[in-house]
């Protein structure tokens, strides 16, 4: 290494996915169509997103067939898995079935539980996978405003998925630097916002969590010590009006769901 390499001081990773490998294989698959069609099946995509079980896939099953206005859908939530060549399990009621597709639609169904209809609604999801979260709820709902927030590879990636299919939301893609300071009916983030280091999960704070009047984050707890992201209690305390529950079905110990303004 020369001294002119030894100055240039190391870039911070935004995330535990913001790792170079992640970000690159978004941007082939935003950019590249070939890649496109199988980019759900690439051991970088799959490690980091398309890795929830055919056990807990089916046990959000079980949940979305009890809730009839839910269940209804499930034909048009499953065209998720038209793109990207998902991993699939044989389900006896649905056929081949993406589980990830099964989770997003179970979190619909908490989304349901704790906040009713999601029509109108200005919402802020942090952390946007290839978009299937925002997918399945414009499905079910029409939210006035979307607004995606991730490193610009995954957002180039969702866009790319998203224009496939007709959505009722003003759609908006953005980046940490390039959000502005605004109230939001909803926040969401799965997982997302929790394995952000503590100077990343304040800009999001300020700019977005504390301002919004209702919020839905699927907590855990894997970022390295050096990250000092927040514990579940801390934030608890930050966010007025906050509460703890159990994430079901439960997908590591120390996972739980953190919401906010609910009914």
């Amino acid at each position: 290494m020369t001294s002119q390499d030894k100055s240039i001081p190391a870039r911070m990773n935004t995330s535990i996915t913001d790792n170079q490998v992640y970000p690159q294989v978004c941007l082939q698959a935003a950019y590249d169509y070939r890649y496109f069609l199988n980019f759900r099946r690439e051991k970088d995509y799959v490690g980091a997103l398309e890795h929830v079980p055919e056990r807990i896939g089916r046990i959000c099953y079980d949940m979305i067939k009890d809730d009839a206005s839910v269940a209804v859908l499930m034909d048009q939530f499953r065209q998720n898995d038209l793109y990207g060549n998902p991993i699939t399990f044989n389900h006896e009621d649905l056929g081949d079935v993406s589980a990830t597709t099964l989770r997003y639609v179970r979190i619909l169904i908490a989304l349901k539980h704790f906040f009713g209809s999601l029509d109108g609604m200005n919402i802020c999801e942090i952390g946007v996978g290839y978009g299937g979260q925002c997918r399945v709820a414009n499905v079910m709902w029409e939210p006035r405003r979307y607004r995606l927030v991730d490193i610009q590879p995954a957002l180039a990636l969702a866009q790319r998925f998203l224009d496939h299919f007709i959505l009722p939301s003003v759609m908006s893609y953005q980046t940490m630097n390039q959000l502005n300071y605004e109230n939001y009916d909803l926040v969401i983030s799965n997982y997302a916002f929790t394995e952000l280091p503590r100077t990343i999960q304040d800009v999001y704070l300020k700019k977005v969590i504390l301002r919004a009047k209702k919020g839905y984050i699927l907590y855990n707890e894997i970022t390295p010590a050096s990250f000092r992201s927040y514990k579940a209690a801390e934030l608890k305390e930050m966010i007025d009006g906050a509460e703890i529950s159990e994430e079901y079905p439960l997908t590591h110990k120390r996972n739980c769901v953190i919401t906010w303004g609910h009914q």
